[in-house]
């Protein structure tokens, strides 16, 4: 965990751990290694730890090397890390001097670095962040209008119930930006690079996306869909993950390489987490790591994500906060909601199949509870505004 770390960090964290909190024995005797190295002031880095271990033990600290925690998700995992050191203490205790020690200990390795002055690193709001920051945009007027921008940090949760075209929404929302130049990464769990390939470029050429499956293109349509393949795709800045079995540190670990401006998940409830906890643990725990991602990576993270069973009974079917399928640490962790919403879902013969409303029902940063109307086309999977009909 220390390795490649800077000095300020090395010590807050041997700070607030012991290497009795370990239940891996190489982990506690890495940390047994970085508090000498501190103690004697010296370097603590992968060769100075490597020199003091075991051959057969070198080469599991290399997966570490890459894997290092920075200074904005390290408090995530040193939480994690003293949960379960103080929940093996509590599961033992069998006296209230138990309970007393275990008091102790918890007040002892309390992390109080990150009290920072009000004035910390003030001189640069209005010269490093605000000259350098991104500001990206979805290419939907309407949308801009309403949720302002997305920046670096962001962490934003695209959702909806099952059949009201959230990917949709999504590959209309990675067209629009790349067209403005933006580069996207796509992690799509659920769809296939083909799949994702036929729907972005139907979405474009307006031509019918199921016709790929049966065959059955009109010959003026393969020719529009072959211009679009060999004039238009390569020129978009959008890449694509290959890999569906994945976890939160992959992302990270690609992104961090990533020269993209912003990253697409879909979606959230695919992400592989730790099977031995409960679903809304383990949900709980991949919305806070994609959030710290964000934030270390500083780059928009946009997660797809569905709702509840429960919201199709609600005689009111307009999406809440509430119905976020999984975990209530959702609505928390993110900084931006929006929904996904066709009322001709369930109201086919009061509302138009063309209507797509897309909700924002919190924003950070410019408030929720606002909604843009839409125009959605089924057949060709195209999202585009009402106002350039």
């Amino acid at each position: 965990m220390l390795i490649g770390s800077q000095r300020s960090m090395q010590k807050t964290l041997l700070s607030v751990l012991n290497s009795k909190m370990f239940v891996n024995r190489l982990f506690a005797k890495i940390f047994e290694i970085s508090e000498h190295l501190l103690n004697a002031n010296k370097e603590i880095n992968v060769y100075t730890i490597c020199e003091l271990l075991k051959n057969n033990e070198i080469e599991d600290v290399r997966y570490l090397q890459e894997n290092f925690i920075t200074n904005v998700n390290y408090k995530f995992y040193v939480d994690k890390i003293q949960e379960s050191y103080f929940d093996r203490l509590i599961e033992r205790a069998s006296s209230q001097k138990d309970l007393d020690y275990i008091r102790e200990e918890q007040e002892k390795y309390v992390d109080t670095s990150q009290l920072l002055s009000i004035a910390h690193n003030s001189e640069e709001l209005l010269t490093n962040e605000y000259e350098n920051q991104k500001i990206i945009t979805t290419g939907f007027p309407s949308i801009d209008k309403k949720l302002g921008c997305m920046q670096g940090g962001d962490f934003i949760i695209l959702a909806g119930a099952t059949g009201m075209g959230k990917t949709c929404m999504m590959i209309n929302l990675v067209g629009s930006m790349a067209n403005l130049g933006f580069k996207v990464d796509i992690f799509s769990l659920e769809m296939s690079l083909r799949q994702l390939q036929n729907r972005l470029i139907c979405s474009q050429t307006r031509v019918n996306a199921s016709k790929f499956r049966t065959k059955s293109f009109a010959d003026y349509e393969i020719r529009v869909y072959e211009k679009y393949i060999n004039e238009k795709l390569p020129k978009l800045p959008i890449k694509i993950c290959a890999e569906y079995n994945i976890t939160v540190d992959r992302i990270r670990d690609m992104e961090r390489k990533s020269d993209s401006d912003i990253a697409f998940i879909d979606y959230l409830g695919l992400i592989n987490g730790n099977n031995n906890k409960s679903t809304y643990d383990r949900i709980s725990d991949i919305s806070r790591e994609l959030k710290l991602t964000a934030l270390e990576l500083n780059k928009p993270i946009v997660a797809i994500h569905q709702l509840h069973r429960g919201y199709a009974d609600r005689a009111d079917k307009t999406p809440r906060l509430s119905d976020l399928r999984d975990s209530g640490k959702i609505e928390q962790d993110a900084d931006i909601v929006c929904f996904v919403h066709r009322p001709a879902y369930y109201e086919p013969n009061k509302c138009s199949e063309c209507d797509l409303q897309f909700l924002i029902a919190k924003s950070r940063h410019t408030g929720g509870n606002t909604r843009v109307d839409l125009f959605y086309d089924a057949t060709t999977q195209t999202v585009k505004e009402k106002s350039s009909l």
